[in-house]
């Protein structure tokens, strides 16, 4: 009896002190282990969502880009059919020099200088296209301060109530877009008081006072070409640049057969004013009086070029043909800077990265600019032509 009494209480007894240690030896290895892979595995899965948020907002600054373009010259001659209506993209490139940088300091602080800048013009649906003249139904020329308006195939309005109503959709600071009626020449002037009424010769007009332009000398050429009729913008009174600088298409005067339109263009840019540090891609879209509403699209881009393919281009797709220099653009081997009229189609190419780090622990580097950061590129050739869903 004594002997199973024993064996019963062996039986019954729990671990040693020994196996306890043991199993709480080998536990607390086995949960190391577990943690430590887990923190070294918790840095990728940042960078990984990290550049997944890169990369999904790349897209979508270029989708919403695409939709702008591709209406780009819209609302231009509502009702009458021109075949060679300007596509209305202006771009402006920032050429660095071979070897160059546009950056400096340490970490690297980016320029205004680093990114490409395009405007896209469209008309404002809710103003309807006048015709322009000196108030007297003589052409009126862009270096006065004053122009009438007049609807479309009549000498004036028919009654006070519709002119001082037309007037209305004209604010000071509006940009008004003067174009031929055949699309060869354009002009732009800015608006320095809002629009009123006069009558002339028992015609009401609507009245607008604007900017001056001046006559135009194309410096992107050796000598130097001043053309005849032909009149720039200061870059105050045309933000969109489609006039400042000098080109064959701008134009000095403007008849009662031609168009005057009331725009509200598009602006991309990457502004480095609020942070050098952090480039960030904006959207700023014009309103009444111009005053302009901006949406930031994307943080931390590195780079944006825009490049076009011209009218004389032989394809639209071979991306070897598309010109990342505006100044350089030619039309049958005549010098034609700057002239949007120009334009086939649009590529766009925007390089961003993932917020950089100076934690040691970091010790990635990218192969674009040896960064800490991660990048993602996306590029897009965007056919106005094709894709316009207003036409």
């Amino acid at each position: 009896m004594r002997t199973e009494r024993v064996a019963n209480r062996k039986r019954q007894s729990g671990f040693t002190l020994v196996e306890l240690l043991l199993a709480t030896a080998i536990f607390t290895i086995i949960a190391g282990a577990t943690l430590s892979l887990f923190a070294q595995h918790q840095p990728i899965f940042n960078q990984q969502q990290n550049l997944a948020e890169v990369n999904i907002a790349l897209r979508n600054a270029v989708a919403q880009m695409q939709l702008d373009i591709a209406n780009a010259g819209a609302n231009f001659y509502t009702g009458v059919n021109i075949p060679n209506y300007p596509v209305g993209v202006v771009v402006s490139n920032n050429v660095i020099a071979s070897g160059g940088d546009c950056r400096s300091g340490t970490p690297l602080l980016y320029g205004a200088n680093c990114f490409d800048s395009i405007s896209i013009i469209t008309a404002d649906e809710a103003t309807p296209p006048t015709n322009p003249s000196n108030g007297s139904g003589a052409s009126v020329a862009m270096s006065t301060t004053t122009l009438y308006l007049s609807p479309p195939g009549s000498a004036g309005y028919a009654t006070a109530a519709a002119a001082t109503a037309a007037a209305a959709h004209y604010l000071s600071g509006d940009q008004i877009l003067l174009v031929k009626q055949d699309g060869s020449q354009y002009s732009t002037v800015k608006l320095t008081a809002a629009g009123s009424t006069q009558t002339i010769s028992g015609n009401i007009l609507v009245k607008l006072v604007h900017t001056a332009t001046t006559s135009c000398t194309d410096t992107t050429v050796t000598p130097n070409v001043t053309y005849t009729g032909c009149n720039t913008t200061a870059s105050g009174n045309d933000p969109y640049g489609m006039t400042t600088h000098a080109n064959t298409m701008l134009g000095e005067t403007y008849s009662q057969t031609d168009f005057a339109l009331r725009i509200t263009p598009v602006q991309y840019a990457v502004d480095v004013t609020t942070d050098s540090s952090n480039p960030t891609l904006t959207r700023t879209v014009a309103g009444l009086s111009q005053t302009t509403a901006q949406k930031t699209l994307a943080t931390q881009i590195i780079g944006m070029k825009i490049g076009v393919s011209l009218f004389n281009s032989t394809t639209d797709t071979d991306t070897t043909i598309y010109n990342f220099d505006a100044s350089s653009y030619t039309n049958n081997g005549v010098a034609a800077g700057y002239n949007y009229t120009l334009v086939r189609s649009v590529m766009v190419s925007l390089i961003g990265r993932t917020t950089p780090t100076n934690s040691p622990a970091y010790v990635f580097r990218n192969t674009f600019d040896n960064g800490a950061y991660e990048i993602q590129g996306v590029s897009v050739v965007i056919n106005p032509r094709n894709m316009s869903m207003t036409d």
